[in-house]
């Protein structure tokens, strides 16, 4: 057997330094040429595959659109295997649990809650995958829980999840999945190789993933057990979170439990919280000792949430600091307009299609806008027309102060500041996580007093 590691990010570094120290036949190339001194490098075209081999390609690297990556003809040509680093992975550890978690929005919050419950209620858990370390630089546990996007899902094969969690479904990525129906099919495969013993949780809310639920439920030859989540309405044999109140109908139970969480706010943690939930309460049956759902319910009261993600970072009197920098663009920022009152909202930097202008419902909930970045005069317009109280402030330092300033002038009881920009960071910031670090840099040097 041979290894070709195509692609050398950080997962690939990883996969091809794992493969070499255990003696394995292995070659690290990349698109890009690089220097690697402690690893066997070859350019693409250098290599000699067979039907022996299996690559590891990156995710990252676009594979069927916009046009088809050449690696897909050699596979064709050479009958070599296509493979990702979480399915070398899983081939090394096909005894342990597996759960994964997909979705186009809410998985890196599900997966790093779930990861939390697990440590919390003592059941050996390590999460991976898109989400933190590589795999192969993980722990060794009895349980590994992995946030799975649409490009890692295309390349695997035999990897097998006990639990699969499909969140939703919007368009998202579609110049890499050629079409809507594209996406879906890769969401899908999260499905794949399940078995009677295991179990397939889809939020029936949202009706792309509605869609797979009801497709999955008609397959004769589909086995594991549907497990239907929803904000909306209780589900049977599934889980159900909205008004505080969760109801689990899996299995046979019928629990109502109170369920609030001051970090996690809104709709969309409602679903966070519902699935993490679920996976938990499942996942604990392989747990010889029981785990009561009272206890599940406190340890997702004590998640702090992710950061940049609606993240609260402090409270100076009645002023609320939430730094949602992860919130790039309309959609994201829905979210914490929908669960906040009496806003002071910072956004603005590098606007994406559509702007802002279907946060219009929400602009009632905002005290006044603080304006950032490139998209300051686009957004200017839209809230001018739609009576927003805003003030132009061109960098994050400026829109804080000013922010900050008003926030202890207003005579409101519940004042919130809050990053939630809206619109990519690159054109001031390398990235949305220097931009949120910025953000609670300077709540930090705030006199607390």
């Amino acid at each position: 057997m041979k290894y070709v590691v195509y692609g050398l990010g950080i997962s690939g570094l990883s996969t091809a330094k794992f493969l070499a120290k255990n003696g394995e036949d292995v070659v690290a190339t990349d698109d890009n040429e690089k220097t690697l001194s402690d690893l066997r490098l070859v350019k693409p075209d250098e290599i000699k595959y067979d039907a022996a081999t299996i690559i590891s390609f990156a995710p990252g690297i676009p594979l069927y659109f916009p046009k088809p990556h050449k690696i897909l003809e050699i596979v064709k040509k050479t009958g070599a295997t296509l493979a990702c680093d979480i399915e070398l992975f899983y081939r090394r550890n096909s005894e342990k649990n597996f759960i994964a978690i997909t979705g186009t929005n809410g998985k890196s919050t599900t997966t790093a809650l779930s990861g939390f419950i697990f440590k919390e209620l003592g059941i050996p858990a390590e999460i991976g995958g898109n989400i933190g370390v590589p795999c192969f630089d993980l722990p060794r546990s009895k349980n590994y829980i992995f946030e799975t996007s649409s490009y890692q899902l295309d390349l695997l094969s035999q990897t097998h999840f006990h639990i699969a969690a499909l969140l939703n479904i919007t368009p998202d990525h579609l110049d890499r999945h050629g079409s809507m129906a594209g996406y879906i099919e890769a969401k899908k495969r999260i499905f794949r190789n399940q078995t009677e013993k295991d179990f397939a949780l889809i939020d029936v809310d949202n009706e792309n993933s509605r869609k797979v639920f009801d497709e999955l439920k008609a397959d004769k030859n589909f086995r594991a057990t549907l497990v239907p989540i929803s904000t909306k309405k209780i589900q049977e044999n599934g889980v159900a979170l909205f008004g505080g109140k969760l109801v689990n109908k899996i299995g046979g139970e019928n629990s109502e439990l109170e369920l609030k969480s001051e970090f996690l706010r809104g709709e969309h943690n409602d679903q966070n919280m519902a699935f993490a939930f679920a996976i938990t309460f499942l996942g604990a049956r392989r747990k010889p000792i029981g785990i009561s759902q009272d206890e599940i319910i406190s340890a997702i009261k004590k998640f702090r949430g992710l950061r940049h993600r609606m993240q609260i970072i402090g409270k100076i009197g009645e002023i609320k600091f939430i730094n949602d920098s992860k919130a790039t663009n309309a959609e994201s920022t829905e979210n914490a307009l929908k669960a906040y009152e009496n806003i002071f909202w910072i956004l603005g930097g590098r606007a994406k299609d559509g702007g802002i202008s279907t946060l219009q419902p929400y602009f009632k909930k905002i005290h006044k806008a603080f304006l950032i970045g490139e998209a300051t005069e686009e957004f200017a317009k839209i809230l001018e027309k739609n009576s927003v109280n805003f003030e132009k402030c061109g960098d994050l330092k400026t829109a804080f102060e000013k922010a900050f300033l008003e926030a202890k002038k207003s005579s409101l009881t519940e004042k919130n500041i809050i990053l939630s920009p809206a619109c990519a960071s690159f054109d001031q910031w390398k990235n949305f996580e220097l931009r949120g670090d910025y953000f609670c840099k300077l709540f930090d040097e705030l006199p607390k007093s």
